[in-house]
């Protein structure tokens, strides 16, 4: 019944010399699952087979890079130019290909956009000029023509280790600002030699590197090429640009696909848009691009349901969409849309917070709602045992850590009954979800309620728990979620010898959580005091400014929501904070408030000044856990544990993630935690028990 409402979507497709079972597939993306060595691992297998066995068409690996100089400022890449990759990747391949899903492995080289720091020597960064990383700052040399020779062989070198690895295919990287981009791009290409200037000599060196792949890897095999559809940078490459680039590189015949995506790391909130960038905001422009060429077009979008993903393929925009996140929060996403489970479904909320946001602070990929990303051969599906005797847990709380304890204990067999304060489930998601743009985080509550509803969990909802109540539920077992509430005492590291800032009491200090309640309080100009730096604070920030308040930032930090530069979301909040006048003050705390007045100082001089006319202030400080309880039960009774903020405040994955530990009954610390390496070795061929 689901194939037939997505005829489109489990529609075969033939690229070159394979065919792949429908048109659902995973483009690169990075996740930095191999080990320093750079070679595939354990880790790696076992994620991407993951999501063979969840039914999808088509994964693309992430970067392989091609030569030494590709500098990265992540560890765990893959090096695709060594020859030991054959025999790691072989295990690869062929685990994958038994699950009946295509892989093509994407080859790379970062050119600029790396960091010579990160490497345990020092090395030189290569490109098509003399140009500084627009990330690190770091200049690149400009790169001889012995300097192309080395890199066509290692494209080459890498190519072939890929056809003996048994990959269906590789993928030439031209887009975001990497190598070839940088050759391709005005942005980046100031050369006055044949392969710089015009279109002809920019793409000059690029069609050499695809014409040395395919003559290596023979006409059985795919080749493709990732393209930035549009650079989302004002006088950069668009569209029809970008077309060109495509048609001239089909017109030699080397290619079997394209596929689009956009963005350079000038404008790289569009490179992996969050959810401020609406769903499916690339397929038009690449529809374009599809009705310019002959051979398939796969499309990056955004595509979190298989309703848009049909639509798009319905409109004959694009041949196959990528829906890479929608897999990374759920794996079986593919077999749950085909066999009507769709309701079962874990969404990606587009947070960009556990998979790239780890990456940029130098960790491996995971995912905000789903702990086993990354960390399948520990805790995939296949791994969930049931309880060797069913017994009655009691959870107190229904926020994120409670529900998500509260659904693992149930899968497993036992008996659940979770007791709730108030009239729903979600906890301070309820929150979250009134700020701009963070709507997608309801998926939290409502995918979890359908999973503990299929597995029994008895919630009881308007129930105050006491250690009473909790006592006559006869529990063999109790978690404690219950959470945290803010901090009303202007306390901060920063000033730590003061415990409770003067004037903190006033009826005009509201904490976050009173702005949300109870928005109508607060007067015209308000000033909010941020010892954050996330997107919580800049959220509160944005809806004030979108109700008509005139507002002041006072952050201890040196530059605004800073913490939204790693999840690409900084430069969209910025933009509709300072179109409608937002002003700040980085680099100083509050030192008394006097009525509408704010004594400040700053961190670094001391010197004072004063904030004047404020009809509201805003806290954005930290959360006290809500412990008592805890202690209470603890007392009482035996098997009590703690889970989430009632533990510390910390962010939603950090909850999710501790719920679902909790759901596996594993509270030891000895043993709980993922240590380094642990799940990095490589033991072979991997058999299908393995995987479950």
């Amino acid at each position: 019944m689901t194939v037939e409402r997505y005829p489109h979507l489990f529609q075969p497709l033939t690229i070159g010399n394979i065919t792949v079972r429908n048109r659902i597939m995973q483009s690169a993306h990075a996740m930095s699952f191999n080990s320093p060595d750079g070679l595939t691992n354990n880790r790696d297998i076992y994620y991407h087979v993951a999501r063979a066995k969840g039914g999808i068409g088509l994964m693309i690996t992430g970067n392989r890079l091609i030569h030494p100089t590709s500098n990265t400022f992540c560890r765990g890449y893959s090096y695709g130019y060594r020859p030991e990759m054959v025999e790691r990747d072989r295990a690869l391949t062929d685990a994958v290909h038994a699950y009946g899903a295509r892989i093509i492995a994407q080859l790379n080289h970062f050119g600029v956009m790396g960091e010579t720091h990160a490497m345990d020597d020092y090395r030189v960064l290569w490109s098509a000029s003399n140009i500084k990383s627009p990330v690190f700052g770091e200049m690149a040399k400009a790169m001889e023509r012995s300097d192309m020779d080395e890199i066509v062989e290692g494209w080459v070198r890498s190519a072939r280790y890929s056809k003996e690895a048994g990959f269906d295919g590789v993928e030439v990287h031209l887009a975001h600002s990497y190598l070839l981009h940088q050759f391709i791009s005005p942005l980046f290409n100031k050369r006055t030699d044949e392969y710089g200037g015009s279109f002809e000599n920019r793409m000059r060196f690029p069609l050499e590197v695809i014409r040395a792949v395919r003559e290596e890897v023979g006409k059985d095999f795919v080749v493709g090429i990732r393209l930035s559809a549009d650079e989302m940078v004002p006088g950069g490459m668009e569209v029809q640009d970008w077309i060109q680039v495509a048609q001239t590189v089909e017109a030699t015949g080397h290619i079997d696909y394209v596929m689009a995506t956009a963005g350079v790391y000038q404008s790289a909130t569009y490179i992996m848009p969050p959810y401020d960038v609406p769903n499916g905001w690339l397929a038009s422009p690449v529809a374009r691009l599809k009705r310019a060429l002959k051979i398939p077009v796969f499309v990056v979008s955004g595509i979190g349901s298989a309703g848009e993903a049909e639509a798009i393929l319905a409109r004959g925009e694009a041949d196959m969409v990528a829906m890479t996140r929608a897999q990374i929060a759920d794996p079986e996403f593919a077999n749950k849309t085909k066999e009507g489970r769709e309701d079962e479904i874990y969404h990606c909320l587009r947070c960009n917070q556990g998979c790239v946001g780890r990456l940029f602070q130098g960790t491996s990929m995971t995912c905000q709602i789903n702990p086993a990303t990354g960390r399948e051969q520990i805790f995939g599906v296949q791994t969930l045992k049931p309880a060797t005797e069913q017994k009655h847990w009691v959870v107190v709380g229904g926020g994120p850590a409670g529900m998500k304890a509260a659904e693992g204990l149930a899968k497993r067999g036992h008996r659940v009954t979770l007791l709730e304060k108030s009239n729903e489930l979600g906890g301070q998601v309820n929150y979250l979800i009134r700020l701009p743009r963070r709507d997608s985080f309801a998926w939290i509550t409502e995918d979890l309620k359908v999973h503990m509803a299929k597995a029994g969990v008895n919630v009881r909802l308007n129930h105050t728990a006491t250690v009473e109540s909790v006592k006559a539920l006869q529990p063999d077992g109790v978690i404690v979620a219950t959470g945290s509430l803010p901090d009303r005492s202007g306390y901060s590291d920063v000033n730590p010898l003061v415990d409770r800032v003067p004037g903190i009491d006033g009826e005009h200090v509201f904490t976050a959580i009173d702005v949300l309640e109870h928005p109508e309080k607060l007067g015209k100009r308000v000033l909010v005091i941020d010892d954050e730096g996330t997107r919580y604070s800049a959220g509160i920030t944005e809806m004030l400014v979108d109700n008509g308040h005139q507002v002041h930032v006072l952050t201890r930090w040196n530059a605004l929501f800073h913490k939204l530069g790693v999840t690409l979301d900084q430069p969209v909040v910025y933009a509709n904070l300072f179109s409608q006048g937002l002003t700040y003050t980085l680099n100083a705390w509050v030192s008394q408030i006097r009525g509408g007045d704010v004594d400040i100082f700053n961190l670094y001089t001391a010197d004072e000044e004063t904030l004047s006319g404020f009809d509201s202030i805003v806290l954005c400080i930290r959360h006290l856990p809500q412990e008592q309880l805890y202690f209470e039960l603890k007392e009482a009774l035996p098997n009590v544990h703690r889970v989430g903020d009632c533990v510390t405040p910390r962010r939603t994955d950090h909850a999710i993630f501790e719920g679902f530990l909790a759901g596996r009954e594993i509270f030891d610390n000895w043993q709980r935690y993922v240590e380094p390496g642990s799940i990095e070795q490589f033991n072979g061929p991997l058999p299908p028990e393995s995987f479950g």
